[in-house]
C-alpha cells in the first residue's frame, strides 16, 4: 500500500480522537483536509499548534484558558458568592447567553459507573475546596436533566449538604423539562430558569 493511504488512515485516526466525531465523519473530516489548498493546510496546522501551546485548564473553575486562571473567575465584577455547576465547558457558554453573572465550575462529564466514570474522575473534590473559604453562598446545580446528570447533582448535593450546612443549594427551575441538555436549551429560556431557581431536595 501507498504512503499515501497510510497518511489517509493516520488523519482518520486523528480525527476520531475527538469525542464527538464518528467513524464516518472523522473519513470526511480527512477528506475536507487533503481537499485543501496547500496553504490553507499549512494555516490550520499552525492555529491548531498555537492553539496546543496556548490552551489551559483554568485552576479555580476547570475551564479552559491561557492563563492559569481564567476570565471569568478573575472578574472582579462577577458574583463569586455564586457557583454554577455544570457538566462541560461548552455549558459554560450557554449560561452566559442567559445572562448569568455568577462564578462557574466545570465537571468534566458525569457520574457514569458503566463506563467506569466515579467521582473521582471527575473536577468534583476541588469543588468542595472551592467552599471551603466560606467565600461561596449559594451553588447552582445545573448538570444535564437526564439520568446521569440528576444522579451527579443528587452525588454533588449530598456531599455539599454533609460538609457544608450552611451553603444553599440550588437548581435551574420551569422551563427545563426532564431529559434537557444545557447546551441545546434557547437563551430566554434558561435566563427564565435560573432566575427561577429553587432549593435542589
Amino acid at each position: 500500500m501507498s504512503n499515501f493511504y497510510f497518511c489517509v488512515e493516520r488523519l482518520k485516526e486523528a480525527f476520531y480522537t475527538l469525542p464527538s466525531v464518528t467513524p464516518k465523519f472523522a473519513a470526511k473530516l480527512a477528506s475536507d483536509f487533503i481537499k485543501l489548498p496547500p496553504e490553507s493546510r499549512k494555516k490550520l496546522l499552525d492555529e491548531l499548534r498555537e492553539a496546543e501551546g496556548s490552551i489551559r485548564v483554568c485552576s479555580v473553575c476547570g475551564n479552559y484558558s491561557s492563563e492559569d486562571v481564567c476570565d471569568i473567575c478573575a472578574d472582579k465584577e462577577r458574583d463569586s458568592s455564586i457557583v454554577c455547576v455544570v457538566e462541560e465547558v461548552m455549558d459554560v457558554s450557554v449560561v452566559e447567553d442567559a445572562g448569568f453573572n455568577g462564578t462557574y465550575h466545570i465537571l468534566g462529564g458525569r457520574i457514569d459507573p458503566l463506563n467506569k466514570i466515579l467521582p473521582e474522575n471527575l473536577n468534583i473534590e476541588s469543588l468542595f475546596k472551592r467552599l471551603e473559604s466560606g467565600a461561596v453562598k449559594e451553588v447552582i446545580l445545573a448538570t444535564n436533566l437526564n439520568r446521569k446528570g440528576i444522579a451527579t447533582a443528587r452525588y454533588i448535593y449530598n456531599e455539599i449538604a454533609r460538609r457544608f450546612g450552611d451553603i444553599k443549594i440550588s437548581h435551574p427551575a420551569h422551563g427545563l423539562s426532564e431529559g434537557s441538555e444545557i447546551i441545546y436549551v434557547n437563551a430566554h429560556t434558561l435566563k427564565e430558569a435560573l432566575e427561577g431557581r429553587r432549593s435542589f431536595e
